[in-house]
């Protein structure tokens, strides 16, 4: 997974643009990455937000990890 989506995926956060979380997550399965990685990508990011302490972060990337379980409503789920 590149640098890129992890800077887009935390400017949206930063910013409170939580409906561009899905779209974001779509693009990068049509771009080829296979959903286990992309998914592990969100939990690694949550690894990283913690060691940083940045457990606001954390949460809201655990938020957007939801959307690739059955957790999320299947109306949202990706």
């Amino acid at each position: 997974m590149n640098n890129a989506f992890r800077e887009r995926l935390l400017d949206i956060i930063a910013n409170k643009r939580y409906d561009e979380c899905r779209p974001l997550l779509i693009e990068e399965l049509e771009r080829g990455t296979p959903r286990d990685e992309l998914y592990q990508e969100l939990l690694d990011l949550m690894l990283f937000l913690r060691a940083e302490g940045r457990e606001d972060d954390e949460d809201e990337v655990a938020d957007v990890a939801e959307l690739m379980t059955n957790w999320a409503r299947p109306e949202y789920r990706v």
